[in-house]
């Protein structure tokens, strides 16, 4: 299968809302982490069963699922800063920006539980929630 067939497949087998937050919790962390979370691990686990493929291993995943779950835009990397979140004025609600514009990315909040920060950080990101999220702060 290719990856796009995967991505087809895997979305039809979990249901929309779970592909979402699959997706997104790939990319909710930066850097990434270096294993998936449990509950990713065993979506992924049943559908190579039900399917018949090999096991789907960290590094394929982020080469399979490398597009936005919203807009299927294939993710670009990007360096952005790491800003406090506290001093983020959202002017959208997060579970609006979580519906419209999930891979913004334009900036990355605070770990907290670090200490240490570099100035940026890599991240990947998708071209039309940016261009989603500059219309809606425009229009607010």
């Amino acid at each position: 299968m290719t990856p796009e067939e995967i991505r087809t497949r895997f979305q039809e087998f979990v249901g929309d809302e779970d592909y979402i937050n699959f997706v997104l919790s790939l990319y909710d962390r930066f850097p990434r982490p270096e294993n998936l979370h449990l509950w990713q691990e065993k979506l992924l686990t049943d559908f190579s069963n039900k399917f018949g493929t090999d096991p789907i291993n960290t590094t394929d995943v982020y080469k399979i699922f490398s597009h936005c779950p919203i807009h299927d835009f294939e993710l670009k990397p990007d360096k952005v800063v790491i800003v406090n979140g506290n001093e983020i004025a959202a002017s959208i609600p997060y579970e609006k920006e979580r519906e419209l514009f999930p891979l913004a990315n334009v900036n990355a909040p605070r770990d907290l539980d670090r200490f240490e920060y570099p100035e940026s950080v890599e991240v990947v990101y998708c071209e039309r929630c940016r261009e989603v999220k500059n219309a809606a702060q425009h229009s607010s």
